[in-house]
């Protein structure tokens, strides 16, 4: 029984397949391995959809070596693309210390100046947040496309960036 992820995802393979060739990609053309002078790449992110889709292929064996010699699962972890990484552990870190100088302000010197010590730490805790939230994405996105620009020699395994 085929689930309807099943068809939606060939669906996407073949809307990426016509993608690509639209757009005219061809990778390394004429481009030589440093290590073993061959002139056969394959593209990174390309290594990790296929070894990921053998793994959860029940049907086919996944053991085996592929290119280079490397197995689906070695494939896997050294063509990971980049994970997004939260920016709220940061903002926590500033805020627990500033709400405690906050309160401790709002107990010592009253309402008023209490109110405003509590305003400098929201402020001051949501400006470090968005701050950090724009540079991890930042960051993101040039991890990203160096994992996009990645090839692998598949004669030695040797990776390049185009």
């Amino acid at each position: 029984m085929t689930s309807p992820d099943d068809g939606l995802e060939r669906f996407e393979a073949v809307l990426g397949a016509i993608s690509k060739i639209t757009a005219g990609e061809e990778g390394l053309v004429g481009a030589r391995c440093p290590k073993c002078n061959a002139s056969d790449f394959a593209k990174g992110p390309d290594l990790f959809d296929e070894a990921r889709a053998r793994l959860e292929d029940q049907s086919s064996e996944s053991g085996g070596a592929r290119y280079a010699g490397m197995t689906d699962l070695e494939l896997i972890e050294k063509f990971r693309p980049p994970e997004r990484r939260s920016a709220l552990a940061r903002a926590i870190v500033v805020a627990v210390p500033l709400s405690a100088a906050a309160f401790y302000v709002y107990q010592r010197f009253g309402a008023t100046v209490g109110q405003i010590a509590i305003g400098v730490a929201l402020v001051t805790t949501v400006v470090v947040l968005m701050t950090r939230a724009r540079r991890l994405s930042d960051e993101y996105y040039a991890r990203r496309s160096r994992w996009n620009s990645l090839y692998m020699c598949r004669r030695c395994g040797q990776v390049v960036s185009s």
